[in-house]
């Protein structure tokens, strides 16, 4: 069991939040339209966090083609950041490309393990020391955030690429305050007092770029431009996928129960 216990401070509201995906950039010659939604939920289970995200994104290229996606994730995380469990499913055009499931473990300070993937086949992949599972990487962002620091770079295992952790980069903006407005064309009118109440809370519009572990000087694989609240509801998103970006548009969001535990 790893050693990281949370300390004070941020802690992560559970809630389930829905976006609207449109094309927002892409490279000439490649996608030229692109239309979605993305369905994220986030569970407090005492002991854990549940995870899941569930999106689906047709792509229309330049030269006429056309592909239906749907990318489907679902996570355990122990609070204690020592173990972790997921499984992710690609499908393309209504056939499944790619399935992933297994589980890992941290020990120790800083924390280091491993990873065992049980699809597509058996494999056992390191996780170096330092790595972080996903929410403990949010919460160790936000901590960042409050204590002033505008970069943090960690090791973070997700389960959704086979080739193991990737390296992580955060920069961070200045604080905003409980309140202020959101950028327009990223955020939607939300009807329900208490998802407002999850957004009337003081954030952080940061970039988070994601590398892979033994190639830092490349460029990233995947970048998103993020508000982030501090209870880890994230507002304001551009995901970019180098040769086009996605605007991922805040439709509506709901608080989900806190467990008696």
């Amino acid at each position: 069991m790893a050693s990281t216990a949370q300390a004070a401070g941020p802690t992560l509201a559970p809630h389930e939040a829905v976006y609207a995906l449109s094309l927002a950039r892409a490279t000439p010659g490649g996608v030229v339209n692109a239309r979605g939604e993305m369905n994220y939920k986030l569970e407090n289970t005492c002991a854990g966090w549940t995870m899941e995200t569930r999106t689906t994104l047709d792509l229309t290229y330049a030269e006429g083609g056309e592909m239906a996606t749907q990318w489907e994730f679902v996570a355990y995380e122990s609070k204690d950041g020592g173990d972790y469990s997921f499984f992710v499913r690609n499908k393309r055009n209504g056939e499944v490309d790619e399935v992933l499931e297994g589980s890992a473990a941290l020990a120790g300070q800083p924390p280091k393990g491993e990873a065992s993937f049980h699809k597509p086949e058996n494999d056992v992949v390191p996780l170096p020391a330092g790595t972080l599972f996903p929410s403990a990487h949010t919460l160790d962002i936000l901590r960042a955030a409050e204590r002033g620091e505008r970069y943090l770079s960690r090791t973070v295992f997700d389960g959704a690429s086979e080739e193991g952790p990737s390296l992580v980069t955060a920069f961070i903006g200045p604080p905003l305050p409980a309140g202020a407005e959101a950028t327009k064309g990223l955020s939607g009118p939300v009807s329900n007092e208490a998802g407002k109440a999850l957004l009337n809370t003081p954030s952080w519009r940061m970039t988070i770029a994601f590398f892979p572990p033994d190639d830092r000087e490349d460029l990233p694989n995947y970048e998103v431009r993020v508000r982030y609240h501090d209870n880890g509801v994230a507002q304001e998103m551009v995901q970019d996928f180098g040769f086009f970006s996605l605007r991922t548009l805040l439709k509506d969001i709901k608080p989900l129960p806190e467990p008696d535990c």
